[in-house]
């Protein structure tokens, strides 16, 4: 871990000595010498043409690009609409100030289709409203999968149950393509660690959503953009990836495209087999009893997942596109002879009895999801409406066998055998219509309103039988069985105004969402009456955004927003999920949402470099603890609603040209976090403190070789109630172009130091508890890509589809 942080800091410093003061200047218009907003600059070598930074103008024209690197270069300059302009500069040295002047881009009359755009992107870019990765051209990525790049992603951590926590705030939900994800708990984990990187575009991290947006997620949102193959013609790509880590696992993948006239057909899929090794360590102490509990498990897991994606979009005139798409897959999990090893002993760690559980598990999960979707452009100003109808259906089942064995502390057996079976079974139907208007009134204001209502059914059915060993057969266990059924409604509408008045900007967003909500717990023992609740409450959540450009080095901007969570389907099923004798974890029906009022203020010098200082208060805590029955010495996790959490956070973040062929981004992040509420009539109050690293350098060598270096590193810090200890990764990669460039090879290595996963403690009340886990995250991975068919651009269309928020909150059952 010294190393690690080292490592970071020295990167660090070589980034904070090595600011150039070069300058480069220019005002954009067009053919009536009116501003072009948003052109793009690309400076490339003039030796090679290889690309060594990109610019971006400002709303009026304006480019004003510090640091620019010494050399010789080419500044290309494009606008959508316009012709693509040439300037070959002069040499720039370490204090030149370049003023271009005035630059005229002169309409383009050329079919979009036939202008060829190459360009490279920067792994991670900064922008106003959001951090976007760009997974497609990293060699880190390639191979890994998308909570692999997650992991890597600034500001975010993910702790050892798949929870991602984004600038130390807890809650954060995952999107893909602009809708929550189908998954949560360890079925989301379970997918997203299945979700090859090679189908991921871009990585959106959006701390402060607008109103536009669900109103679930309180951390914030990460939205995972996959690829869409737009070009002309037949075309596509295909890759395959060879990964030793404990195990050896593999991945395929393609993507298809075929698009000619009004019509787009696309379609990709992969293949992924994934051994896992995984380790978990508990310790629990019993003061009192002058006892200490180990329980030490081993599982093997292996994950078979195939997915697969298909649509159309057809252009049935130039101002009106109609869609349908259709996903889905299969995926099946198998653990055989997991082991869990429980020891308990006596203060001068005597051995009185050992409890040994062994299982197996056999779980196939199945989804189908399929969207229509309608875009209309009134006129050239923007306005437009788009129409999303969705739905998706979800099949879980899962069988557990646990056999278990007890021994004293001679090691004898003390008792018989035996085996407990449980069966799940799952499924869920969403239902999704969602509705959005653009109106621009002028250039400088425009209004976006919609509707969105959406209905969620769950079945869930866990039933629980065991037998002895003289036995071989199984009684039913009427009184740990049950079946949990939920339905709700959530109908929501937004209104949102952008606005710019000179130097100032904001937006000014409200959302109202009614939610209807009913479970009901259904008993297996006939003298237990059957249990169930019903909700109807309606939320409303401003959000309001405000900038102002102080001069052309500096922007301050102020966020504010108020989210809601509301807990998982099964985060309120009674059910008791079964580990062993002494683990369980069990739901709780009485869960109430969480609601969260964030603010942010920023900083931004040059267009680039950010300082953030953020506060977010967070009532009704939706949070996982740890419960104990001392005299059982039964431990079992639950969730339940705490008072308040309280973060605070400043961050910077330096994306740093050091030399024309090594670019850089570095981000660090201080939190500060208080959880407070009341457990069993126990106050407790747990504190955590985090220093976070994140640096990621890219060296653009010779022969089109590129190598990527990069790392995290935290000190600790607070997730849910529990504080855990510093931890971080070193990743490095290496990558080379071939097959006259259609073809690459990448090989990299991800968690060099075997130090991701960090250990966790929770201590209050009656518990004193300490967990170390260990996965498979040091893994080398071979990666080969190869692209086909024709390499014209033409921009796809880009959108979300309905089911969002409800589609978050669906947990695996196992």
């Amino acid at each position: 871990m010294k190393n690690l942080l080292l490592t970071t800091l020295c990167l660090i410093l070589i980034q904070l000595t090595s600011f150039g003061q070069s300058s480069l200047k220019a005002n954009i218009v067009d053919e009536k010498k009116q501003a072009i907003p948003f052109a793009s600059f690309l400076l490339r070598k003039s030796s090679d043409s290889t690309l060594v930074k990109g610019f971006i103008s400002d709303e009026n024209g304006i480019l004003q690009a510090q640091n620019v690197p010494s050399g010789h270069f080419t500044l290309k300059i494009q606008s959508t609409g316009y012709l693509v302009r040439l300037i070959k500069l002069d040499e720039i040295k370490t204090n030149s100030q370049i003023d271009l002047g005035t630059i005229q881009l002169e309409p383009s009359t050329i079919e979009l289709a036939n202008v060829e755009i190459k360009a490279t992107k920067p792994f991670i870019e900064n922008m106003v409203d959001k951090t976007v990765v760009n997974v497609e051209n990293s060699i880190m990525a390639a191979g890994n999968s998308a909570m692999e790049v997650i992991e890597k992603s600034p500001g975010v951590i993910v702790d050892k149950d798949g929870n991602i926590s984004i600038r130390g705030k807890q809650g954060a939900k995952v999107m893909i393509d602009g809708k929550i994800s189908y998954l949560t708990g360890s079925d989301l984990n379970n997918y997203l660690r299945n979700l090859g990187a090679d189908q991921i575009a871009q990585l959106e991290i959006i701390s402060n959503p607008s109103a536009k947006y669900d109103a679930a997620g309180t951390a914030g949102i990460l939205n995972i953009k996959l690829k869409k193959n737009s070009q002309m013609g037949m075309n596509g790509s295909v890759n395959a990836t060879l990964g030793q880590g404990f195990y050896t696992r593999g991945r395929v993948g393609f993507n298809l495209n075929y698009r000619k006239n009004a019509w787009n057909w696309f379609s990709n899929g992969s293949y992924v087999h994934q051994p896992n090794m995984n380790t978990i360590d508990i310790t629990r102490q019993f003061a009192k009893q002058g006892e200490v509990w180990n329980s030490n498990s081993f599982y093997n897991f292996i994950s078979q997942n195939t997915q697969l994606k298909a649509g159309v979009d057809w252009t049935y005139s130039p101002k009106t596109t109609l869609g349908f798409l259709i996903s889905g897959g299969s995926s099946q999990t198998n653990l055989y002879r997991g082991m869990n090893r429980t020891t308990q002993r006596n203060l001068n760690n005597q051995l009185l009895s050992q409890l040994d559980t062994y299982n197996n598990l056999d779980n196939p999960f199945t989804n189908l999801a399929t969207n229509f979707n309608y875009k209309h452009s009134y006129d050239s100003t923007g306005k437009e409406l788009t129409i999303d109808l969705d739905f998706a259906r979800f099949h879980d089942q899962g069988t557990n066998v646990y056999l278990t064995q007890w021994f004293g502390a001679t090691n004898n057996l003390i008792k018989s055998d035996s085996l407990i079976r449980t069966q799940s079974f799952s499924y869920i139907d969403q239902y999704s219509f969602k509705s959005d208007y653009v109106l621009p009134v002028n250039k400088t204001t425009k209004w976006g309103m919609g509707l969105k209502s959406s209905l969620v059914k769950t079945d869930n059915d866990v039933q629980f039988s065991s037998r002895i060993k003289e036995n071989p057969s199984y009684s039913f266990l009427y009184a740990l069985s049950n079946r949990f059924q939920y339905n709700e409604q959530i109908h929501a509408a937004y209104i949102n105004q952008d606005k710019k008045l000179g130097k100032w900007s904001y937006q000014l967003g409200l959302r109202g969402e009614w939610t209807i909500a009913q479970g009901k717990s259904i008993s297996y023992m006939s003298d237990v009456p059957d249990s169930s609740f019903k909700r109807s409450y309606f939320q409303v959540f401003p959000s309001a955004f405000l900038q102002f450009e102080a001069n052309k080095k500096h922007n301050l901007g102020l966020k504010y927003s108020r989210r809601i969570d509301r807990p998982n389907y099964n985060s309120m099923n009674p059910f008791i999920f079964y580990i062993d004798n002494y683990n369980y974890e069990v739901g709780n029906p009485n869960l109430l949402p969480q609601l969260t009022n964030s603010f942010e203020f920023t900083h931004t010098y040059a267009g680039a470099y950010t300082t953030s200082l953020a506060y977010s208060h967070t009532d009704q805590v939706i949070t996982q603890l740890l419960k104990q029955d001392t005299e059982k010495r039964i431990t079992y996790q639950t969730t339940d609603n705490l008072a308040q959490r309280v973060t605070y956070s400043l961050g910077f973040s330096l994306p740093i040209p050091i030399k024309s062929w090594w670019t850089s981004n570095t981000d660090i992040y201080l939190n500060h976090v208080e959880l407070t509420g009341k457990l069993d009539q126990t106050s407790i109050n747990p504190v955590g403190n985090m220093l976070y690293l994140n640096s990621n350098h890219t060296f653009s060598l010779k022969h089109d070789i590129k190598i990527e270096v990069g790392g995290q590193y935290f000190t600790g810090g607070l997730e849910q109630a529990f504080n855990f200890q510093s931890g971080g990764a070193l990743n490095l990669g290496i990558q080379k172009t071939i097959m006259n460039k259609k073809g690459t090879l990448r090989l990299n290595a991800s968690d060099i130091l075997y130090t991701q996963i960090p250990n966790a403690s929770i201590k209050y009340a009656d518990l004193d508890v300490f967990v170390k886990s260990r996965g498979e995250t040091r893994v080398v991975r071979l990666n080969f890509s190869y692209r086909f068919g024709n390499s014209s651009i033409k921009e796809a269309r880009e959108r979300s589809t309905g089911l969002e928020s409800e589609k978050g909150r669906v947990k695996n059952t196992n």
